[in-house]
């Protein structure tokens, strides 16, 4: 490495440096280099630019991944919800518009900075699941300025499924541990068919069981003040006799709501989430 000199041999110093010397900041001049070209650089100057294309690169890997953890960690039980989005839900009447129109405006709110949670509520094969999987998506996206928020979509029985495995099965990454961690740390989760791991959906006597209460009871303590949608057919009253009234407080402050109330009969005829191709 050869030093940079004037024409008279005195040293030439970069002077746009400072450190912290006995508790004040000082002038810190670095000497330049020469380069084989004949021309002149300061490396620390050099180091500095290099230190913030790293942290560009980083920064823009980390929004990657922020962007792929709906596709890489969602648990979904209906392979069909894949390709749901607001365009593909098919209203079969007004209140199925309206329920869209609602998600859509509620989408609108939380991208703008509202503090809400979402609970879908309704009978079977209404649509919950679909415009839950539509409104992550849109959450998910990147904003202007190419920031995108971490989402993720887990359906309530998979998630206790694949916890429980991993008490037995060694190779599965879904830990007890990592299941909350992960629940609690993206920007955006969706907690699908909220009760169906309880089981047993017609008997309104039943409880979690102290596991499935120590999950839930982490995710919502976890979660305060994020944004939560979680879909289910159980009413209020069925919630708070399933689960402790913490996690119920928790997981419904800042409520909002959007009610699937049209008893299903014929309409619809769904046996999956409504898609129309």
């Amino acid at each position: 490495m050869t030093f940079h000199t004037d024409e008279h041999g005195n040293p030439v110093y970069c002077d746009k440096h400072t450190r912290i010397i006995g508790g004040e900041e000082k002038p810190y001049p670095v000497q330049l280099i020469k380069l084989r070209d004949g021309s002149a650089k300061c490396p620390m100057c050099e180091r500095e630019q290099r230190n913030k294309e790293i942290e560009h690169e980083t920064e823009e890997w980390r929004r990657r991944m922020d962007q792929k953890v709906l596709s890489m960690y969602s648990l979904i039980a209906d392979p069909t919800l894949k390709e749901a989005t607001f365009s593909t839900f098919q209203s079969y009447n007004h209140e199925d518009e309206r329920n869209k129109r609602r998600m859509m405006e509620l989408v609108k709110q939380v991208r703008a900075g509202a503090v809400m949670n979402i609970f879908l509520t309704g009978e079977s094969n209404a649509g919950k699941s679909h415009l839950a999987m539509s409104a992550i998506k849109e959450l998910n996206k990147r904003d202007a300025e190419g920031y995108a928020k971490s989402a993720l979509f887990v359906n309530s029985d998979a998630l206790m499924r694949r916890i429980k495995n991993s008490f037995k099965d060694s190779s599965e990454r879904l830990t007890e541990a990592f299941a909350i961690e992960l629940l609690t740390r993206v920007d955006y989760l969706v907690i699908d068919d909220l009760g169906a791991e309880v089981g047993d959906t017609d008997n309104e006597n039943r409880a979690a069981n102290d596991f499935i209460h120590r999950v839930w009871y982490g995710v919502s303590t976890g979660r305060q003040g994020k944004f939560t949608i979680v879909t289910t057919n159980l009413s209020g009253v069925a919630l708070t006799k399933l689960y402790d009234k913490k996690v119920v407080s928790r997981l419904t402050a800042h409520l909002e709501t959007v009610k699937f109330e049209e008893k299903q009969k014929e309409r619809k005829g769904r046996t999956a989430p409504a898609l129309s191709f």
